[in-house]
């Protein structure tokens, strides 16, 4: 009997190495999530200090237009950080969006592998007939030529 060769492996392959690729994609996107994130806290932090030194302004009675380019700066971070904000709930949409295309390429793998198995089942079955037989025709034709 032949070598046992699923029949469907090529797409079997082909739909790893989309599983593969949507994982790398993923991957990529929590990465690019990580780096605003950072990015966002950097922001805050540069929001936090720049409040501090105009609390220490006006407690040191600084200059109006000290106290000027303090707040715009601040309206300036706050906005950044409005906006950065924003692109991480956009990139945390992506990355749901990304993980469903991950869990589908994960599907149709496993659905790949059940039928590999499947057939594995039926060639396993196919080969102990083949061999029952050719014992059956052994064992069976021998006698008949003693006789």
């Amino acid at each position: 009997m032949k070598k046992f060769k699923f029949t469907l492996d090529r797409i079997k392959q082909y739909r790893i190495q989309i599983e593969e690729m949507e994982k790398n994609d993923l991957s990529a996107l929590r990465a690019e999530l990580a780096e605003l994130e950072e990015q966002a806290e950097k922001i805050k932090s540069s929001i936090i200090a720049k409040s501090d030194e105009l609390r220490r302004l006006y407690r040191k009675g600084a200059y109006p237009n000290e106290i000027s380019v303090a707040n715009r700066f601040l309206t300036y971070k706050k906005q950044t950080l409005e906006m950065k904000l924003g692109e991480i709930e956009e990139k945390n949409k992506e990355i749901e969006k990304k993980l469903q295309d991950v869990i589908e390429a994960t599907q149709e793998v496993k659905k790949m592998e059940k039928l590999e198995e499947h057939q594995l089942e039926e060639y396993r079955k196919a080969e102990q007939k083949e061999n029952e037989h050719f014992i059956e025709e052994f064992f069976g034709a021998k006698p008949n030529a003693e006789a």
